[in-house]
């Protein structure tokens, strides 16, 4: 083959490579420079390395706000994304640790697009070291009723002392747990064993989660009877009559309070007319009980009442 029958058959070869590299660098002109916009996200952030023995008390945050340059279409396709960033913690140490969230420490990220800022800059971590200790629990017994309404005997907590985890900061100063104890007026008289739940700061965990208490309320109950006016809830209440217009009632309330007027005198009963009531016309309608804390009412308990309207 002569030398110009050769030229003739690579020479369109060589036209299809020149080709093939413009249409390539147009599309990569196309994609990579063509089109370049800014977009800002918002990057949700997770925290890994914290060191075993440390536990963050303050400053972490749950996203950071970065603002990128690159093709519009690829920043568009970045909208329907969840984005997430680790950052790494395992270089803290306690008390305060500023970690940088610079374009620098977080460009790797998104190697596709150029990083102009993150917001913030920085996190400023505080820590400490985690510590175990145990305390007592000590029991706090309050009551809904005046101070000496109720006496309590025999109060046990199993177990007596418990574990806490967490900010030496924070334990150091915990010398007790408190365990609240609510005394429920109508167990006077009794032994209560009740489960409970212990309370603790924040970032302190306490084992175990619930202790068994245990005490007896030794007021006594006692029986009263007493008559109670029968109110009417209304803003006109002459224009009603109710009959009976009082109910006798049998109490039973702490032996303490059983010379309390104010005590007994916070039940009460009402009744409510009824809205298509008509004059002359005579209805049978329920009580309304309202009974303070500690006080029982033993049977008969009188339900309804009739009433009418007067012409």
């Amino acid at each position: 083959m002569s030398f110009s029958s050769k030229k003739k058959s690579i020479t369109p070869h060589i036209v299809s490579i020149l080709i093939s590299v413009v249409i390539a660098t147009a599309m990569w002109y196309t994609v990579s420079v063509r089109d370049r916009i800014e977009a800002q996200f918002d990057v949700s952030i997770d925290y890994t390395g914290i060191p075993k023995n440390l536990i963050v008390t303050d400053g972490l945050i749950n996203k950071i706000t970065v603002r990128m340059r690159g093709p519009e279409t690829l920043l568009r396709s970045l909208n329907t994304q969840h984005l997430n960033q680790q950052i790494d913690l395992s270089l803290i140490k306690k008390g305060v640790t500023i970690v940088p969230l610079t374009t620098e420490r977080l460009a790797g990220y998104y190697r596709a697009f150029e990083l102009l800022d993150v917001q913030p800059p920085r996190i400023v971590v505080k820590a400490d070291v985690i510590v175990e200790r145990a305390v007592p629990v000590q029991p706090v017994i309050t009551s809904p009723l005046r101070s000496g309404a109720l006496t309590v005997e025999k109060v046990s907590v199993e177990p007596s002392s418990v574990t806490l985890w967490g900010p030496e900061s924070v334990i150091s100063e915990i010398t007790s747990l408190r365990l609240p104890i609510v005394l429920d007026p109508k167990a006077a008289g009794t032994t209560v064993s009740q489960t409970l739940p212990l309370d603790s700061p924040g970032l302190v965990t306490v084992t175990p989660k619930n202790v068994r208490v245990s005490y007896t309320i030794t007021s006594r109950r006692t029986v009263t009877e007493r008559s109670y006016h029968i109110g009417i809830s209304s803003e006109k209440p002459g224009r009603y009559r109710i009959e009976p217009s009082e109910v006798k009632l049998s109490v039973e309330v702490p032996e303490a309070l059983a010379r309390s007027a104010s005590y007994l005198n916070g039940l009460s009963v009402s009744v409510l007319p009824p809205m298509d009531l008509k004059p002359g016309e005579k209805v049978e309608v329920p009580l309304h009980y309202r009974i303070p804390d500690g006080m029982s009412i033993l049977p008969p308990k009188p339900a309804s009442v009739r009433i009418f309207l007067r012409d």
